[in-house]
């Protein structure tokens, strides 16, 4: 039996910084697709619809953020994966949702959101560079 076998598995906890710039990532980047798939079908500063649908997508994105592998060599945990399964389910679940809109707002509104998330990630992540 070789002593990398025989050693206990160190457990590893993600700081909850992480986690959350993690989520913050994840919604910049969720943002970032709807802002260019709405230019896309819809053009160009035309009005975007807020639905729930869209709402429950981005709910999903920050929980997968949140819960993603950090390192390869780092085990799924049970939490972990009910986590990513409750993500899943909830973009499954957002298709029998209305798709009726509850606002209305200009695309640009999109990208500043996502420019917004993207700063706090880089914030929250940042606080846990430490400090000489």
């Amino acid at each position: 039996m070789s002593q990398k076998n025989s050693s206990p598995e160190r457990t590893f906890r993600v700081p909850v910084a992480l986690r959350v710039g993690g989520a913050f990532m994840a919604l910049a980047v969720a943002l970032v697709i709807f802002t260019v798939v709405a230019v896309f079908v819809d053009g160009w500063m035309a009005p975007f619809g807020v639905t729930p649908r869209f709402l429950a997508i981005l709910v999903a994105a920050i929980i997968l953020g949140a819960f993603a592998t950090i390192r390869t060599d780092q085990a799924s945990s049970r939490a972990q994966v009910v986590a990513l399964a409750i993500a899943v389910a909830i973009v499954i679940f957002s298709r029998f949702i209305p798709n009726e809109p509850l606002t209305m707002m200009a695309q640009y509104w999109l990208t500043m959101y996502a420019v917004f998330a993207f700063m706090c990630a880089l914030i929250i992540r940042r606080s846990l560079i430490p400090k000489s």
